[in-house]
């Protein structure tokens, strides 16, 4: 009975140290490297659905940054992005311009829904999974172009 108490115990803390990992990390805007690397952390760490709020959420803050910037006419740099962004976690990131959640929340099921249907062997390892363009870590610069119209 013991042993089997120990195993159960073993597990459930296992579970809850990998689940923990991501839920601790946290960016570092001091400098784009740092942030690029606490990036390349979050890409790695974070489950999939997730993944997708968390992308969609930072591309709002930056799209959000320039529009904030156009009435003043001056431009949102990346090194306002990082500071803006430095020190937050996934929550602080999902939750920075609706603070109700209910985007994050509303994402989060679409998220579900899009990978719900994939079979499970279509999951691959973390480190294995060849993410859609859409949702790799962008600089400041490709989101801003990709905001301008076509030519």
């Amino acid at each position: 009975m013991l042993k089997i108490t120990v195993a159960v115990l073993a597990v459930a803390l296992a579970g809850t140290a990998s689940a923990g990992g991501w839920r601790n990390l946290r960016i570092d805007g001091s400098s784009e490297a740092a942030f690029a690397e606490s990036m390349e952390a979050f890409k790695e760490k974070l489950p999939r659905a997730q993944r997708y709020v968390f992308v969609l959420a930072m591309q709002d803050i930056w799209v959000q940054g320039v529009e904030a910037a156009k009435p003043t006419d001056r431009e949102y740099t990346g090194i306002e992005y990082f500071r803006q962004t430095n020190g937050l976690g996934y929550d602080e990131v999902v939750t920075l311009l609706d603070p109700t959640g209910q985007t994050a929340r509303a994402r989060y099921r679409e998220a579900s829904r899009l990978y719900a249907r994939a079979a499970p062997e279509f999951y691959p390892a973390p480190s294995q999974q060849n993410w859609p363009e859409s949702f790799t870590y962008r600089t400041p610069e490709m989101i801003e172009q990709a905001l301008q119209p076509a030519q």
